[in-house]
């Protein structure tokens, strides 16, 4: 039986439990032997006890982080690398060939891709005409002054640091807020707790002000091939909660299908990739964020018949694969689930 090992970071993400149920079943599908091994800088990360190895790696700040990564690799001899971090994305990518150096294959983007995808203001000037409104702003004074300009407190206003991903740091300003009833993951805060929060810091963080957008949300997961759209499947966002998708819907539309692919070929985006968009008032898609990694909801597509993690994996193997069917209208609603531990022994109710 072929053998197939791969090494992710990430073992603590929401969304890796529901990426190694996809590899295991396409590896399961194709005959294979499939060894997953995890890596995470929280040493309680849950996916330790759900992949075949795990090991704790430092965050990706830290000058160790590529040594560990290249010693796990040195160790375990994976075929491929995967990371869902975002801020680890970068640093992989940067020492692609090292790890190619030891037959292991990064499934990341290149640099230029992550580094515009990463950064707002360069990624929405990039796409100026499908981005939201935006500025960015380096003082106290400026941002109360640009909130009022985007029309707050009579319009809701947004906020986010420069370099911020997914739900940090990201904040909705509004006039009518009332934190008292607001649950703390909320995102809605007012203006007295927005400037009391940034006047905390020892110097202010770049922060981009954005228009709020009302409308629906969406999500787009992709397979790329080197900036060549293989699979592109929208899906609705209709509950989330700390960023994350709790009921999302696999969506067939066309205008956010389109406008994806033309962002994932403009940064020549590898392998998977996922791209956020809100309507507007007019009911037009605008750009929101790039995330050049697999998402932390692709078990939504996985279970509408496409098996996005395998793909790439067999995508960077240089594998043939048919093109699914997409089981259109497919809901995904997700819930808790447990791992229990004691002794080195591991079981679910």
């Amino acid at each position: 039986m072929e053998k197939l090992t791969i090494l992710t970071t990430g073992a603590g993400a929401p969304g890796a439990a529901g990426i190694f149920k996809g590899f295991r079943m396409g590896a399961e599908q194709d005959g294979k032997q499939l060894r997953i091994i995890t890596s995470d800088m929280d040493r309680y990360a849950y996916g330790f006890h759900l992949a075949d190895k795990g090991y704790v790696i430092p965050e990706a700040s830290s000058p160790r982080f590529i040594q560990r990564l290249m010693e796990i690799c040195r160790k375990e001899r994976p075929d491929l690398l995967f990371s869902w971090v975002t801020p680890e994305l970068l640093k992989i990518s940067r020492f692609s060939e090292n790890f190619k150096n030891i037959d292991v294959i990064p499934v990341v983007s290149g640099m230029e891709a992550i580094e515009i995808s990463q950064n707002k203001p360069k990624c929405f000037e990039l796409f100026s005409r499908i981005s939201p409104k935006f500025r960015v702003v380096e003082t106290l004074e400026d941002f109360e002054k640009t909130v009022k300009e985007f029309g707050y407190p009579e319009k809701n206003v947004c906020f986010k640091p420069v370099s911020g991903y997914g739900m940090r740091g990201f904040r909705i300003l509004s006039g009518k807020a009332n934190l008292l009833e607001e649950k703390p993951e909320k995102a809605t805060t007012d203006m007295a707790s927005a400037l009391n929060m940034l006047a905390s810091y020892d110097e202010f963080p770049e922060i981009v002000v954005m228009e709020y957008l009302s409308g629906k949300e969406y999500t787009v997961d992709m397979l790329l091939d080197n900036g060549n759209p293989v699979l592109t499947v929208p899906r609705e966002r209709f509950r989330i909660k700390s960023g994350i998708s709790n009921i999302a819907v696999i969506k067939e539309n066309q205008e956010i299908a389109g406008t994806a692919e033309k962002i994932a070929k403009k940064l020549d985006l590898s392998y998977n990739a996922n791209i956020q968009f809100k309507l507007d008032e007019n009911k037009k898609p605008k750009l929101i964020e790039v995330q050049p990694r697999l998402s932390g909801t692709v078990i939504a597509c996985i279970g509408a018949g496409v098996n996005f993690p395998y793909m790439a994996a067999k995508l960077a193997l240089g594998e043939s694969f048919e093109k699914p069917e997409i089981k259109w209208e497919t809901t995904m609603k997700r819930f808790w689930n447990e791992v229990f531990i004691r002794n080195g022994e591991k079981w679910f109710l």
